[in-house]
């Protein structure tokens, strides 16, 4: 990877260099402004290139800036690098139908190749770069113990396995969802038994993620439903083999293809969770395997057309979530056959955010140790009173039907796009016109009305022409600072919101507001 491509866009090294240039492009604007007027500049172009420059630069980088700071909360990409494969594969031509779904299955796999060496990482992970034996994937896998873990300590652990969505990467999601916090509170309130979570990276390239195991693409489903767990029990020998205490859960894109994958791999999955997962993919190659493909491979009919066998689904996606995923959660539950379930969770706001992911996670646990199986299956505790019992359990928001609604005045809201865009409007139009003639120089000449022109609408006041020469330098040059702030403060929002509409993510100015101190930290 090139210098260039290896920039990281989550380090607090990176925020702080763009944050400082964008302040020292605020200063130096103010600074510049009305150096850079008609009378500086007769010339038209150089005047505007000039004049252009020095607005369009500062909101540029109070832009990034921003991003920056919620790239961090949410682990959205990691480098420039995969910024610029995420931007490309976005823009590429669509890709026709492939092959088709192939069948590996499940083939024995030498012990020897589940042997890995794991690093920790600056947030208490277990980490390690590992290749599946079968697929062939090389990628990054990440294990979350409980504070107390030790492989001869005499418990015998289940285990839950979590898929990251796209874009998105298996540490980023489970930093910014506090999911080692989570399994610590749970497990010390007896709300679940002795639990390990294993999180294995999905990217196999710059493509969205697939579930399935595609003609011509990377296995994935061989990589997360038979490597992965084959691999977990190998390097931490005390983790059940028993179906009922293993879970398959996911965010997002990764929420669909842990149902997917659960109900695909019925013994090695008793438990499914989705947290704002769709009923039919929308991403990955499997989306181009044709429409009766898509059809048969929707969570609600394949819930409808299997041999139930005790799989319980826990659906959790806001009321408000633009992806489909609250619909997803109430068609699944009314397709469901006993001895199955699925348990939805439908709060009302939330939208698609790491906010709502870190919320749920208790809940999700609470909700998997409600029933006894999980212990039984472990020779534990009971954990299903405890669970139930909970704050977290308490707060699931069951429901039968959800109607989507997005309010105007959240950040998906066309009246806050609106006024931002009006607000952007009028900053960049003041600066522009008006705060490059703002100089205590102009407030004081006597022949101010003659070098007036039409970029001159709004003189400072005269009274600045009272104050000695330093004074009223420092006044012209705030007023000119807070205007270019403001014209940059207000397109960096505008941009955000159009993002944001554009990506589904945030439906309430609080959870924009978690994430940005979650980004700071």
């Amino acid at each position: 990877m090139s210098l260039l491509g290896s920039i990281s866009l989550t380090s607090g090294r990176t925020l702080a260099v763009v944050a400082v240039l964008a302040v020292l492009s605020l200063l130096a604007g103010a600074f510049l402004l009305p150096r850079w007027t008609p009378r500086h500049f007769p010339r038209r172009t150089r005047h505007w290139l000039g004049r252009a420059a020095l607005i369009l630069v500062p909101i540029l980088l109070v832009t990034a800036t921003g991003a920056l700071i919620l790239n961090r909360s949410l682990g959205l990409v990691k480098t420039s690098g995969d910024l610029a494969a995420l931007i490309a594969s976005n823009v590429d031509e669509p890709v026709a139908e492939s092959g088709g779904e192939v069948t590996i299955g499940d083939q024995p796999i030498a012990s020897s190749s589940l042997d890995a060496t794991f690093t920790r990482t600056e947030d208490g992970m277990l980490t390690t770069t590992w290749t599946g034996p079968i697929s062939g994937i090389t990628l990054p896998v990440f294990v979350i113990a409980p504070r107390d873990y030790s492989p001869t300590d005499g418990k015998t652990y289940a285990v839950i396995e979590l898929l990251h969505g796209y874009p998105g990467e298996a540490d980023g999601t489970t930093q910014g969802a506090h999911v080692q916090e989570a399994l610590d509170n749970a497990i010390d309130a007896g709300i679940i038994p002795p639990t390990i979570i294993v999180v294995p990276s999905l990217s196999v390239d710059e493509e969205a993620h697939d579930c399935a195991d595609i003609e011509d693409r990377p296995a994935v489903y061989t990589w997360s439903a038979h490597e992965i767990p084959a691999f977990v029990r190998h390097n931490f020998p005390n983790t059940s083999d028993k179906r009922d205490a293993w879970m398959l859960g996911g965010f997002s894109a990764g929420a669909y293809c842990a149902v997917w994958t659960a109900m695909r791999t019925p013994q090695t999955f008793g438990a499914a969770a989705s947290l704002s997962g769709y009923d039919t993919q929308i991403e990955g190659q499997m989306t181009n395997l044709g429409d009766q493909y898509l059809a048969d491979n929707t969570l609600s009919t394949m819930l409808a057309k299997r041999v139930p066998d005790g799989l319980r689904i826990y659906a959790m996606a806001a009321a408000d979530d633009g992806a489909g995923g609250a619909p997803a959660a109430v068609k699944m539950a009314k397709a469901v056959k006993s001895p199955d379930t699925v348990t939805t969770d439908i709060p009302p706001t939330g939208g698609h955010a790491g906010p709502l992911w870190r919320e749920h996670i208790p809940t999700m646990l609470a909700w998997w140790g409600s029933s006894d199986k999980v212990a039984n299956a472990l020779g534990s505790s009971p954990t299903a009173a405890t669970a139930r019992a909970s704050e977290a359990y308490a707060s699931i928001v069951p429901a039968t039907n959800v109607t989507h609604t997005v309010r105007p005045t959240a950040p998906n809201g066309l009246v806050s796009l609106a006024v931002l865009a009006l607000l952007s409007a009028a900053f960049v139009t003041l600066t522009w016109r008006s705060a490059g003639t703002w100089s205590a120089a102009l407030a004081g000449d006597a022949e101010l009305p003659s070098t007036r022109s039409r970029f001159f609408r709004l003189p400072m006041p005269r009274v600045i022409a009272t104050l000695p020469r330093p004074a009223a330098s420092c006044v012209t040059y705030a007023a000119r600072l807070a205007c270019l702030s403001a014209a940059a403060l207000a397109c960096a929002a505008f941009i955000g919101v159009c993002a944001n509409m554009a990506g589904g993510f945030y439906t309430s100015w609080s959870s924009v507001a978690e994430s940005f101190m979650e980004g700071l930290r």
